[in-house]
């Protein structure tokens, strides 16, 4: 049995409480300032009691009327998210944003996700720098990120582990003279680095753990924009480069590139970021799907 309560003046009473003013109500909800009486005096007469009182314009909450928000701003709070995700499916778009050591795993999920897919959405990938990857997040044009767990500084995201802690490996060409024992922070220093910028994850991590030992942050021989550059360097022999393992374990097993034993490994996660006020089924599917493919049991 559907309600006899009209939601209209429900969600009108709502915003005259909040706005505690007819006037900033009605030009709020586009309406005339009649109307809006209107529908507050509706409602009353539906509940027979007196939710709103005025006093030199001014609007204040009833005891019952006190009672009675609450369920309004319940109501309104889930209209409002279902309106962002008619506008996400009105869009049509599904946007997502891949860290470039990632993009090997990640990249056929997404096509597999969306192979033959008769719902109309529109896939968007972009990769790049984790930074680039979790700011777009932040400015609302990306709707989740796959990415290096990291301190982005902002408390507008959520953060959603995907992996488990996995190294990062050291790599180089084949043709590089290194020695075939475990090197120390001490000697890998001593090797030219293939790097990508400041704000790349690995980078920053790397600069940290060194610092931790006393050394001084390495300045690259080659700084390049993304892993994808760094691996054509390394093949050309410019240096040794850092990433995970996965990412490069098929270009290992093809004798590409060939790994430099640590005698201490870094760890990092991998983790999935959203807008912490964004909530959309598609991206928990997707999520989901991303934990499967790296092991993770949360």
């Amino acid at each position: 049995m559907l309600p006899n309560l009209n939601p209209n003046d429900l969600l009108i009473f709502y915003t005259v409480a909040k706005e505690k003013s007819l006037s900033s109500a009605a030009e709020k909800l586009f309406l005339t300032q009649p109307a809006v009486t209107y529908h507050i005096q509706s409602l009353e007469g539906y509940t027979h009691v007196k939710l709103l009182e005025f006093k030199k314009r001014q609007a204040t909450l009833t005891a019952h009327g006190k009672e009675l928000f609450r369920y309004a701003e319940a109501i309104y709070g889930q209209l409002v998210e279902a309106d962002k995700y008619i506008s996400f499916v009105r869009e049509a778009n599904f946007r997502v944003g891949i860290a470039s050591v990632y993009v090997s795993l990640v990249e056929p999920l997404l096509l597999k996700m969306f192979k033959g897919q008769k719902s109309g959405v529109k896939l968007v990938v972009k990769s790049g720098n984790s930074f680039e990857m979790v700011q777009e997040v932040i400015d609302s044009n990306l709707d989740l990120a796959i990415v290096p767990r990291f301190e982005y500084g902002s408390d507008k995201l959520n953060h959603i582990q995907v992996s488990h802690p996995e190294n990062v490996i050291c790599f180089t060409s084949p043709q590089q003279n290194l020695p075939s024992g475990p090197l120390t922070w001490n000697e890998l220093v001593k090797y030219p680095l293939v790097a990508g910028p400041e704000t790349s994850v690995i980078r920053r991590v790397l600069s940290r753990k060194l610092k931790e030992e006393g050394l001084e942050a390495v300045s690259p021989a080659v700084e390049v924009s993304n892993i994808t550059w760094t691996k054509t360097m390394i093949e050309k022999g410019k240096g040794l480069g850092f990433t995970v393992e996965r990412d490069i374990e098929n270009e290992v097993s093809e004798g590409k590139f060939k790994l430099i034993p640590l005698k201490e490994y870094l760890q990092i996660t991998a983790e999935a970021v959203t807008r912490s006020d964004v909530s959309n089924p598609i991206i928990g599917q997707f999520i989901t799907m991303v934990k499967k493919a790296f092991n993770y049991i949360d």
